[in-house]
């Protein structure tokens, strides 16, 4: 029996744990894209997850069910409020986070959902810098269940915030104004100019004129004159000339008369001695050179 009635007691303790996180928040509020615990910007969006899990004990989550079986009502709305001014925003616009990380469904053996179950919720916000903590959540969470006969049922739930051991605050922070630099002037580089490369002007090779052989005239052998041979003149046999026989006349007695110049025996007139001696002797000299000629 005290067995029995401890069986009993940790029966209830585990139906009031399944009841507590029915539709509970179960993670911090954070802001997408910020650090966790760093402000955000004044435009962005906050993510808020929940375990759905129904407070019905006649109503289970159903094992069959995917992202597409997940919604949300048309009034679907946070309440956040600046702490350092009281005034409060109405965020609108929710949609399902449909990221597997951070949506998805876990189930044990017997098909029943685990706590681990999560359902995100993306809530997009415009807001003036300062601090803020979401206040309140209206609308539900339409899923897909099982009944007692195991039958998928359509299902709904309200999102709870909690209470305690959840941080639902966050900080917007100012804009940064980034000084806008004084503009550098950038320096136009000079153009380096491309040199041009001097072409290099392929020299044109002087025609090597193939010199034409200087034609080797066949020298015409020089006419051998066949000399004439010289007439030998036959010499003419020198008459021998039969010389007359010296007059031997006995001369006769030698004058005794004195010769006197003008008693010369006249030859004609003007009688010129030295004239005809010159003359003989020319007419021998004449004489000897034909003589000699013919001998040779």
């Amino acid at each position: 029996m005290k067995n029995k009635g401890i069986k009993i007691g940790v029966v209830f303790i585990l139906l009031f744990a399944l009841l507590s996180v029915a539709g509970c928040q179960q993670e911090d509020v954070v802001i997408v894209g910020a650090a966790s615990g760093q402000p955000g910007p004044t435009s962005g969006q906050l993510r808020i997850s929940f375990a759905p899990v129904s407070s019905s004990a006649s109503i289970k989550l159903s094992p069959n069910i995917t992202i597409n079986d997940l919604s949300l009502s048309a009034d679907m709305s946070f309440t956040v409020t600046n702490t350092d001014t009281n005034a409060t925003t109405v965020l609108t616009g929710v949609v399902i986070d449909a990221d597997p990380a951070f949506t998805h469904a876990e189930f044990d053996a017997n098909g029943s959902a685990l706590s681990t179950t999560r359902v995100s919720l993306l809530i997009p916000y415009t807001l003036e810098p300062g601090n803020y903590k979401v206040t309140a959540v209206t609308g539900s969470i339409n899923f897909l269940s099982h009944d007692k006969a195991g039958n998928d049922i359509a299902a709904s739930h309200s999102p709870s915030l909690a209470n305690e051991g959840i941080k639902n605050t966050f900080t917007i922070a100012a804009p940064e104004l980034t000084p806008t630099p004084e503009p550098t002037a950038t320096p136009t580089v000079e153009p380096t100019a491309t040199p041009t490369a001097e072409p290099t002007a392929t020299p044109t090779a002087e025609p090597t004129a193939t010199p034409t052989a200087e034609p080797t005239a066949t020298p015409t052998a020089e006419p051998t004159a066949t000399p004439t041979a010289e007439p030998t003149a036959t010499p003419t046999a020198e008459p021998t000339a039969t010389p007359t026989a010296a007059p031997t006349a006995v001369p006769t007695a030698v004058p005794t008369a004195t010769p006197s110049p003008t008693n010369h025996p006249k030859t004609g007139d003007d009688f010129a001695p030295a004239l005809w001696l010159t003359l003989c002797a020319g007419s021998l000299a004449a004489l000897a050179l034909l003589l000699k000629k013919r001998h040779i």
